[in-house]
């Protein structure tokens, strides 16, 4: 008799000893994983729908919690329970941005660092990538709405567009699509146009390789991707074969395919590379604040809603922030800044409870005036999408997850759970609207379809619909304008810091904005009638939005289009601009270009908020690069040395680097960047290492002769063969001090550097590690400026 699926996957992951009698997380990770952990998140089960799903998912939200690089109990941030009473910082959110900021700021051993986030820590099973909708309006989702709207979400409740954002430590890094852009070198060019000095693109280009740790950097553009950072970024393991149809079927319309949509080329079909490692993902939270957990400077305190920033009026001085946990009042004293990364909703909202903003909004919801700053809460924007559904003919509507699946992920991490289906393929291209350089697309097309995030029984084959069981597959192609010129703004709703603030999107009420989506909506029927995806039978949904079938409105006419996509609105999660960066004379910014709220002394924003306008991707990259340049900024500021951007960070006593986790994991090695002594300020190229660290991987420096990106002149290699290596104190100390007594540098082999073409050279230098600190020898990739 055939074996159950429930048996074979129990059969095989128990093997080791673990039982389902023990249905406790907590216990489960004492058993298995060597310490336990409460209660984190809701489970897996909770999306699924009716009591059809709970025995399969109900089983597998199980296993996931078993899994000690999943669930992660050991590696967990420690909520601070009592606070001391006085911090040189306090990071407000520890999102995509307040992360960063706060793991960036701890470097720096005498600075006493607490941050504070709203919600607890991320659930086990926000790390599984094919549960990536899971979590949407669950309590780790703010679930903010906006105020009804006259020309968007028409068709919602209310019409009120529903705005996902995560209420938990990582942010929306937890809940996004992990999916790896920056956007165009024109976003960042045109910020600093618009009067923000040392925000073009050449300058925040070195912030992004500060954070990168890209696991595939041969296979990219070479001088826009750095490897040694805490932030992992690949491909995931896994990918439908219609991922490759639809690359050919954007090829067969005339746009090109493009391996790397964040180096040279930035328009065309392409895979993007992601947040992830192992298979699961990796938040702003798993990247920046587990490694560095230890740090006895920095305090993290879950649960605490950050009520307002305390500010002396006559001084314009901030000098402590109060918070709300488990229902009372607290308050710490701050010596030095308070950093706002609450995002593009709450950072506004803060300053507006502050006493900062318009002087008639906080009149009207009775908060005393500090400073009359009119752009707190304006310029809000954000992309806005319309999902196009098509029906595969030739392809059952069948559940992606059944036992086979769910067996090859718990094993093996690979499989359809290690990614979210065609969700990881996106376009960008120019439409008849766009830059007229036709080098600055204007839309994106997300793609949506087989997403292993759900199953009934978990049978092989088992079909979603018992009642209609040759149903097709539906998938979903979401055109969205990246360069929206409609603005909204934020207001408080009370001075109640529980209250959510009133959200006036303003969605499509620029008719550009709704002339790009149409056309986007032309190209996702052109890609469905190709050749490539005939084959498949691909066919437009039949059925029309409701409130726009009536007489007079042609179906699939441009003004049918126009009010399905006024209907059927779909916000994306990357809203920004309300605290916007810009120079004084801009009556509408918030922020200057150093980061400072205008008027306060102590106060700085560092996320989506900051943005003057919102950049032509996903955004989560984007916001780590501006707490990594804004961190600087912080250290600069009080004169406490920086890691230079391009570079990893330096090794405090008891962390390893990105580097260096990749290294005990896998055995693999690459070339990472570090720091020289403090004596000297200037890079030079990579070398390869010829001694092992002990048991510690190999690190090697890079210096800069000067600052020219102009041309492989500009580099040169080392003229002698010692180099300084990073000491495990915090900070630097000259060339000695090492950990573990080690006082002499290591020696070195020079090799020449091999510079790539460009405005932007790259120093391609082949690092010659031992793979497996034997004796084996493996080159392991590029060392990047």
């Amino acid at each position: 008799m055939e074996e159950h699926p429930y048996f074979s996957i129990h059969t095989a992951l128990d093997s080791g000893g673990t039982s389902l009698t023990q249905p406790s997380v907590s216990r489960v990770h004492e058993t298995s994983c060597g310490c336990s952990v409460p209660y984190i998140g809701p489970p897996i089960t909770a999306h699924c729908g009716g009591g059809t799903f709970l025995l399969f998912m109900g089983l597998l939200d199980t296993y996931i919690n078993q899994q000690c690089d999943i669930a992660d109990p050991c590696g967990r941030v420690k909520n601070q329970e009592i606070p001391r009473t006085t911090y040189d910082f306090v990071v407000v959110g520890g999102g995509s941005g307040g992360a960063v900021v706060a793991s960036r700021l701890s470097e720096v051993p005498e600075w006493n660092v607490l941050l504070l986030e709203a919600g607890g820590d991320e659930p086990p099973g926000t790390q599984v990538p094919s549960m990536l909708i899971g979590y949407f309006g669950s309590e780790i989702d703010w679930k903010f709405h906006t105020e009804p709207e006259e020309k968007a979400c028409l068709g919602f409740p209310e019409k009120r567009c529903p705005w996902i954002r995560g209420k938990v430590l990582g942010g929306c890094s937890v809940i996004n699509g992990m999916m790896y852009l920056r956007g165009h070198p024109k976003d960042y060019d045109s910020w600093e146009k618009a009067g923000n000095s040392g925000w073009g693109y050449s300058d925040v280009l070195p912030y992004f390789l500060k954070s990168e740790d890209n696991l595939e950097i041969e296979d990219m553009d070479p001088g826009y991707h750095g490897v040694g950072g805490y932030l992992t970024v690949q491909h995931f393991p896994d990918r439908p074969a219609m991922a490759q149809q639809i690359l050919r079927a954007g090829e067969e319309l005339g746009y090109p395919i493009v391996n790397d949509m964040n180096g040279r080329n930035f328009s065309g079909f392409t895979v993007a590379q992601m947040n992830t490692r192992n298979g699961s993902r990796v938040s702003s939270a798993r990247a920046f604040l587990r490694p560095v957990r230890d740090r006895p400077n920095l305090h993290i305190m879950l649960n605490a809603t950050v009520s307002k920033i305390l500010i002396d009026k006559q001084s314009s001085r901030m000098y402590g922030v109060e918070f709300i946990r488990d229902g009372k009042k607290q308050t710490v004293q701050v010596s030095k800044e308070v950093i706002l990364s609450g995002g593009a909703v709450n950072s506004p909202q803060i300053l507006l409870l502050s006493g900062i903003g318009p002087s008639e909004d906080l009149a009207k919801a009775q908060v005393p005036l500090i400073k009359d700053v009119p752009g707190v809460g304006k310029n809000l924007h954000n992309h806005v999408a319309f999902f196009v559904e098509f029906h595969v003919k030739n392809d059952t509507a069948k559940f992606d997850l059944d036992w086979t699946v769910t067996t090859d992920y718990l094993l093996n991490r690979k499989g359809p759970m290690s990614s979210t289906g065609l969700s990881q393929v996106t376009a960008k291209l120019n439409t008849k609207y766009a830059d007229p350089s036709g080098n600055h697309p204007d839309l994106q097309i997300f793609f949506g379809g087989y997403l292993a995030d759900c199953a009934k029984t978990g049978e092989v084959g088992d079909i979603l619909n018992d009642e209609q069981p040759s149903d097709p597959r539906i998938i979903s192609m979401s055109p969205v304008v990246l360069h929206p010129k409609s603005n909204g703004y934020i207001k408080l709703k009370s001075n109640n810091p529980l209250d959510h603030p009133l959200i006036y999107s303003n969605y499509l009420t620029h008719p550009d904005d709704i002339k790009t989506l149409i056309e986007g909506v032309k190209v996702s029927l052109r890609l469905a009638q190709t050749k490539t995806l005939q084959k498949y039978g691909f066919e437009l949904s039949p059925t029309p939005i409701p409130d726009c079938d009536k007489p007079g409105l042609k179906f699939g006419s441009d003004e049918y289009w126009e009010c399905a996509i006024r209907h059927a609105t779909g916000p994306e999660n990357h809203q920004a601009g309300s605290c916007k960066m810009g120079p004084a004379s801009d009556p509408d910014s918030v922020v200057d270009d150093k980061l400072h709220v205008r008027g306060i002394r102590g106060i700085r924003v560092m996320d989506a908020s900051v943005m003057p306008r919102v950049v032509s991707a996903n955004t989560a990259a984007t916001v780590m690069m501006i707490a990594e340049k804004g961190s600087d900024m912080v250290k600069t500021f009080w004169n406490k040395q920086t890691v230079k951007p391009g570079s990893t960070r330096y090794i405090a006593q008891g962390e390893s680097s990105g580097l260096s986790n990749r290294l005990n994991s896998d055995n693999g090695g690459r070339n990472a960047t570090v720091l020289g002594n403090g004596n000297d300020n200037r890079y030079k190229p990579a070398q390869a290492a010829t001694q092992s660290f002990g048991s510690f991987p190999k690190q090697v420096a890079i210096q800069q002769y000067n600052t020219s990106v102009n041309g492989a002149s500009a580099y040169k290699p080392f003229d002698h063969n010692t180099h300084a290596i990073p000491q495990y104190h915090h900070g630097w100390q000259g060339n000695n001090g090492y950990h573990g007594g080690y006082s002499k540098p290591f020696y070195v082999d020079p090799i020449k550097p091999k510079a790539s073409s460009g405005t932007f050279p790259s120093l391609s230098v082949k690092a010659d590690y031992s793979r497996s600190f034997g004796n084996i020898q493996g080159y392991g990739g590029h060392g990047n400026m």
